[in-house]
């Protein structure tokens, strides 16, 4: 780009800068004029606003009165406080307008005129007389020997001075509005006059110049185009190279994403199979083993046996039943046999009762269609999810009552898991990472997302807890 020409360039130059130094002073001067106006301002609304109060306050205060004068048995504790709270305003507002030392809440600029000093020292007799009547309700002296018709008068003749105070202080507010307007179009026509001077001796001979520095870049342009042409190709071999690799990357996480579920899933499968391998075993061997320790033991029982084998025969007896039941417990909770025979409402019941036997939690199962069967898959899944769930109550959530309730909606098996126990904070959770209840949490999750479903998890500390499941399914019925 051709430079300005040297000559040009030093003769604007003083010139812009002295034109653009007026204009930059008279804004500057005219915008703190105008903020300090508007302090100025704001200051004065506030003094005619809680001077006009004064109004509203005296005749608050002489109603007050005379309802303790006349009409004691109505006098509350309210009133004796709204007439302290009356009092104190209209005292400290009457002293700060008179002092010029307002203060609400903030100090605010009062500026008494002369006029109004006049009206103030005019104000005070009425103003002391109504003080001292006033004084008397807050050091709960007698009123009877107050004339009222002397108060009347002086409230009268308060109000009537404090509104001559009140208009004079919005017509001198008015005033400082008048002379802060007449500088303010002062200023824009002495801005106006420098643009106007800036326009002839600077900003024309200028476009002059750049009229023909604007040719020049014509032809540049040109040039620049056929670049930017070149450029944009180049631009859009590049997004879809960008595009290409970001399909590659989500294609390749979503495949881990699927790998994981897989793994996942055959990881869960293994984990099933195991539980069963486990539960037929210790049914089938050490539950027999035990049954036929227990029908050995009835035969060492016999009715001469001395009192000291008779304990000891008992106490192995009693040994042998219990561990008998913890076996099948055991046995139960790694595979319920009722799950496979008569389905997940059946095997949700039992343990159920077990649960109950063992805790002081009561569990209510509520299903929809009890005897209808899903798939093994989705059935164990869902007896695990609520397994986990139901310990974490019983464990965590010092709960006194659980519900669990099944049923089909739309296509789809809910699954509601609801406590009235003392809840948790889900972001303490995250950040603690607790061990237990974390992983019991990731487990339910995993599951649902095996079966394609939505977890929702709502709950409040000292509020309970809400677990909501949606599972498409297949019933085998």
């Amino acid at each position: 780009m051709i430079s300005i020409d040297k000559t040009v360039a030093d003769r604007l130059t003083g010139q812009y800068i002295v034109a653009l130094a007026i204009v930059a002073i008279l804004t500057i001067f005219g915008h703190t004029l105008i903020q300090i106006s508007l302090f100025d301002v704001s200051d004065n609304s506030h003094v005619v606003n809680l001077a006009g109060r004064q109004r509203m306050l005296s005749q608050r205060l002489t109603k007050l009165f005379l309802l303790k004068r006349y009409d004691p048995q109505k006098w509350t504790a309210e009133y004796q406080e709204t007439f302290k709270s009356s009092f104190a305003d209209w005292q400290s507002t009457h002293e700060g307008l008179r002092d010029n030392d307002l203060r609400d809440t903030q100090k605010y600029e009062v500026n008494n005129s002369l006029l109004i000093d006049d009206m103030f020292k005019e104000i005070a007799p009425f103003y002391k007389n109504m003080q001292a009547v006033f004084n008397v309700i807050l050091e709960d002296g007698s009123l009877a020997a107050y004339d009222v018709s002397s108060l009347l008068k002086s409230e009268s003749d308060f109000l009537k001075t404090m509104d001559k105070i009140v208009f004079q202080y919005d017509q001198e507010a008015t005033q400082r509005v008048a002379i802060l307007r007449a500088f303010e179009f002062l200023i824009l026509f002495l801005t106006l006059l420098t643009l106007f001077v800036e326009f002839i001796f600077i900003f024309n001979p200028l476009a002059n110049y750049v009229k023909g520095v604007i040719k020049e870049l014509s032809s540049s342009e040109q040039n620049l185009l056929s670049a930017n042409n070149q450029l944009s190709v180049s631009n859009k071999m590049l997004l879809k190279t960008q595009d290409d690799l970001q399909k590659a990357t989500q294609e390749k996480y979503e495949n881990r994403r699927k790998q994981d579920q897989v793994r996942s899933a055959y990881l869960l499968e293994g984990q099933e199979e195991e539980r069963k391998r486990m539960s037929r075993e210790i049914h089938d061997g050490l539950g027999q083993m035990l049954t036929g320790i227990k029908l050995s033991l009835g035969r060492l029982n016999s009715p001469d046996m001395n009192p000291k084998l008779r304990k000891a025969y008992e106490h192995m007896k009693q040994l042998t039943n219990e561990t008998i039941e913890a076996t099948r417990t055991i046995s139960f909770n790694l595979m319920p046999t009722a799950l496979n025979d008569f389905g997940i409402a059946s095997a949700l019941k039992i343990f159920a009762h077990q649960a109950q036997n063992e805790t002081d939690l009561e569990i209510f199962i509520e299903a929809s269609s009890p005897e209808k069967r899903y798939t093994q898959n989705m059935e164990i899944n869902i007896y695990r999810i609520v397994q986990e769930a139901l310990n974490n109550i019983i464990k965590h959530a010092n709960a006194k009552v659980a519900k669990v309730k099944i049923h089909e909606n739309n296509g789809l098996l809910e699954l509601s898991i609801t406590d009235n126990g003392k809840g948790f904070d889900q972001e303490k959770l995250k950040s603690t990472r607790q061990s237990l209840i974390h992983n019991g949490l990731e487990n339910m999750k995993m599951r649902v997302t095996l079966l394609n479903g939505t977890f929702r998890l709502t709950t409040l500390e000292g509020e309970g807890t809400d677990i909501f499941i949606k599972l498409p399914f297949e019933s085998i019925d």
